[in-house]
Order: structure tokens, then sequence, then C-alpha cells
């Protein structure tokens, strides 16, 4: 992909260290009216990319940053003011864990899709859905589309037709996509543009309600490559959103993070700094045929130079260690506590714990996986919404808003409790229902399917050769 090769910007610099981070999203209201108004795409595509570079920055250098890149971890560009004899640059991979714990939390478990059942041509939709999801590595997409809204605020999809006339899906990182909408709303698109490449010399793609224009970029000037119908009746290019913000995970602790990575690789620094301790000689005249000669033997004679007492000694730098580490666990904490991540290397997460005891400890996690649960529905309406159109060309009909997502937590699970609570709640709520709240059923719709196959397969009662059989056991007893 295009992001492979593609470097970022900077965050706020002074001095070559990193001094802070900005977040503003772009305002792209003038550029809207003025497609609005039927403005040559050619005059206002450079405009939106000039807007949305340094949001587009940002993301590159946290992607950057998640490969752990020397060009995205500060700690590995630090400038001092002043010369040092030793300079180690040590990296802690926390931004990493943020967003791999909240990936593989929300997302590793592959989240299941149904319509319902009430509406006309179930089956037939059903069956067109299941192709659909299928065909894209449902499971795969929705991984990596949590990963880039993790590390970058937002991600992206996109919708087309293959060469095989089949429909198919592809997510967009961020940085590759700019999303229009008149209220901000980066889901339901009206514009959008798709731009990767090296800086200008980009291949951009814009997208509206009808058609594809593809152009290739040389300098200021914009040349139209390709001009084609989609064949979808909406912008088939939107967003999933992070959060409300278009914030990454790991953003709000980046700070903590870089104060870490320097506090280490300075006390890195001064340990290593230790072998090369200054040896003193007091009272003594050393050449350095002598200190030659001690490197070698291990030993030294030191003349005195008459009346003072001779003493050697190494200079060294007292380091207090207590006030270091509790900095650092300071900071480690802190790091945890305020990206709403589970520290796994705690001594809460070891020994037997039960699955409710767990849940406590994951509440922050939660929190964040539910508000970000609501955006990717959202998102996933629109994907559906989209979709409609095309199928409705082919006559099918098919009611987007029917079509649910059912996302369950990639969490320890304590099947045994489980069982308690499925044999309790059986007559009290619909099998459906049921179903739904057991963490090892994937698909509800296949698992009622299977429990019908199987009620199916059992033989049915003979109660006339059952009646039969009971009456002459009575006869003989008599």
């Amino acid at each position: 992909m295009a992001n492979d090769f593609e470097t970022g910007g900077d965050y706020v610099v002074s001095n070559g260290n990193i001094k802070g981070y900005t977040f503003d999203i772009p305002d792209y209201t003038d550029e809207i009216l003025l497609l609005d108004q039927g403005e040559d795409h050619r005059k206002v595509i450079p405009k939106l990319i000039e807007k949305h570079k340094p949001q587009r920055d940002r993301m590159l250098m946290n992607h950057q940053r998640y490969k752990t890149d020397a060009s995205g971890v500060p700690v590995f560009h630090r400038i001092f003011e002043r010369d040092v004899t030793i300079d180690n640059r040590i990296n802690n991979d926390y931004f990493s864990e943020i967003v791999d714990i909240k990936t593989g939390y929300f997302a590793g478990k592959t989240a299941a899709y149904a319509y319902d059942k009430q509406e006309q041509n179930f089956e037939t939709v059903s069956e067109r859905l299941k192709d659909f999801l299928e065909r894209n590595r449902i499971a795969d997409v929705n991984m990596e589309t949590t990963k880039y809204c993790a590390i970058g605020g937002y991600s992206a999809r996109l919708l087309y037709i293959d060469t095989m006339g089949k429909e198919r899906m592809m997510y967009i990182p961020g940085h590759q996509a700019i999303l229009l909408n008149e209220d901000g709303n980066i889901i339901e698109t009206k514009y959008a543009v798709r731009y990767y490449g090296k800086e200008g010399n980009y291949v951009i793609h814009f997208y509206d309600g009808l058609k594809r224009y593809k152009y290739q970029q040389d300098g200021s000037k914009l040349k139209l490559l390709e001009e084609n119908i989609h064949a979808f009746k909406l912008c088939p290019l939107f967003g999933y959103p992070n959060n409300e913000e278009l914030m990454g995970d790991p953003e709000k602790v980046l700070g903590l993070i870089d104060a870490i990575d320097r506090t280490v690789s300075d006390v890195n620094s001064e340990i290593e700094a230790f072998r090369l301790a200054y040896l003193l000689f007091l009272g003594a005249s050393v050449d350095q045929e002598q200190i030659d000669n001690m490197r070698k033997n291990g030993a030294i004679s030191i003349p005195g130079m008459g009346g003072e007492r001779i003493d050697a000694r190494f200079l060294e730098k007292n380091l207090n260690d207590n006030a270091i580490e509790n900095h650092l666990d300071r900071l480690h904490d802190n790091i945890y506590r305020f990206s709403g991540t589970p520290d796994l290397a705690d001594e809460a997460f070891s020994g037997n714990q039960s699955g409710e005891s767990l849940k406590f400890k994951l509440f922050g996690l939660e929190t964040k996986a539910a508000r970000f649960e609501q955006k990717f529905k959202a998102a996933d309406t629109r994907m559906f919404e989209v979709m409609s159109t095309k199928w409705a060309l082919e006559n099918l009909a098919v009611n987007p808003y029917k079509i649910f997502a059912e996302f369950k937590r990639n969490f320890p699970q304590n099947l045994l409790n489980e069982a308690d609570i499925q044999q309790k709640l059986k007559g009290l709520v619909s099998d459906q229902t049921r179903l739904g709240l057991a963490s090892f059923v994937d698909d509800v719709e296949y698992e009622l399917e299977l429990m019908e196959q199987e009620k199916d397969a059992i033989d049915p009662l003979d109660l006339d050769e059952e009646t039969e059989v009971l009456e002459g056991e009575t006869d003989a007893i008599v």
C-alpha cells in the first residue's frame, strides 16, 4: 500500500525536541460550498490537501511511531543544548501496546451481522449480505480499520466494483482520506478525496454521489486521468471515527511516554558512563607510561611527591535510584490510567481471577471500546446505506437500518458461569436474545439453525407404540 513508503511531518518542535501536540480538525466549509456551486475540482482539491496536511502529518507520525520507526519516535532524534559524551536513546513502546490491546479487545472476535427476519426478501438479502461480507474478509477489514482508528483518530472505507462485477470494500488509512460534510460528520460524506504517493506528485481520487475522478498531480497542476460512474448513489468513501475529536488512543499520554523515554535513556547513559569514570591521583605524579602499565597489569606503583599522602580513587556520579524509580513508576501508572489501558503485567492480572473481577479491572478499556463501538456501528450503517443503492439497481430491496451488527469483546471466558446463566434464562427470554449473551457463540443465527437441524434429526416418538408397550407391561404385572 502507498502508506508503506510515505513519511510524515513533525509535531510542535523546539530545539529539535517535541514540546507539544496539535489536534485541530480542519474546517472545509468554504471548499464544500465551492464544490456545491460546481467549481472545478482541480481548483478545490489543492486547497483541501493543504488544509489536511497538518492532520495528515500527525497521523503519519503516529503510524511511524507505531512501527517504532526512527523518524516517528521522538527520543531517536532528540537534541541536547550541550555536547554529551554518551547519548543512548531507548524507546519504551507504550504507544503500540495501547493500540494493540484496544484493537485485539474490540476486533479480536469476528463481528456477527444479521438481517431482520421480519423484512421482505429476508432469505435473499441474508444470503447476499453473507456473500458480501465473506468475499471482503470482513474480520480482517474490521481489525485494520480499528487499528488505524486507534493510531490516528479515524480510518476510512471505500466501496467499489471489481473487474468481475462484484461489490468490494477496502480500508483506507486516515492520512490518505479527506472526508467532507457540511456539519463535519466524516461518516455521512458528501464528497471525499483519497490521495497517496509522494508530496507534489500525488495520485488523487475524488468521489461524489455519482462519479469517481482520478487525477495525477504535477506540482500545482492536476491532470485528469479517468472519469467513471462508480455504480452507487451515495459517496462510496466514508469515515470511521475513533471519537468525536478524531484523536488516537495514545495521544493523550504522548507527553508521559516521551518523559519515560527520556528518563530511561538518560539513566542508561549515566550507568554506561560509569565505565568511563575518571581515576584521580592525589599527592602523586603519574605519566602515560605508568597508566598504560596499570591497564596491562591491573596494578600501579605510585611515586610520592614528598610529604603528602598518596591516594587514588575514581571520580563517579552518585545516582538517586529511589527517586528515579518512583518517578518512572508514577509515569508508568499514569500512562495506563489516562489512556484507559489495563497494565496486563500488573499483579492484579496474575492468578486465577474470575470473569466479573477482570471486568472491573478492564472498565476503562471497556468504556473506551463501548464509545468506539457506537461510532463503528454508525459507520457500518452508512456502508449498508451505500450498498443498498447498488442492490436497488438489481431490484433487490434492502433496508440498511435492519442490518444489525453484534460485537463481542475478546475477553477471558468463564464458561461455567456462562453456562449457568444460559440455563437460568431458558424460557424467560427468546433463544436469540439468550444466545446473544454467550461469548462462545459467534453467529446467533447460525447457532439457531444448527439447533433446528439437531431437533429435526431426532426421530419422533411413536405414542401409539409406547402405549402398547406400557399396556403389555401392565398386563404382565396383573
